[in-house]
């Protein structure tokens, strides 16, 4: 599977997440894909940073934390204020958009 393709897989797992007003962790997004460790997720998230960016939406990828600190990693460039971007994520009504295609996230590799 392509990381575009798993970029498509934890967009939908996200946009769950913020329609239920919850946080994961790295590990807990690692598992639902079948993933070993979250280490790989670095590459992964930030295709959908970037695509939220380009599209002017709420930075999707805060809602991913750290078990230990609660706080999303430092590679997370696009977060200005944390409670402020992720209540605006919860906000965001991520059902009404068009759904995200995996070509979308190509254009972010």
């Amino acid at each position: 599977m392509t990381r575009s393709e798993r970029a498509m897989q934890v967009w939908q797992i996200l946009v769950a997440a913020a329609h239920n007003r919850q946080s994961l962790t790295y590990g807990q997004v690692a598992d639902y894909l079948g993933f070993e460790g979250a280490g790989v997720l670095a590459q992964i998230l930030g295709q959908i940073m970037n695509h939220c960016k380009e599209q002017g939406l709420p930075p999707l990828t805060c809602l991913v934390v750290n078990q230990d600190t609660g706080l999303p990693g430092s590679g997370l460039s696009t977060v200005e204020d944390l409670p402020r971007d992720r209540e605006a994520v919860y906000r965001q009504n991520w059902f009404s958009l068009p759904p995200a295609q995996i070509k979308d996230f190509e254009a972010q590799a």
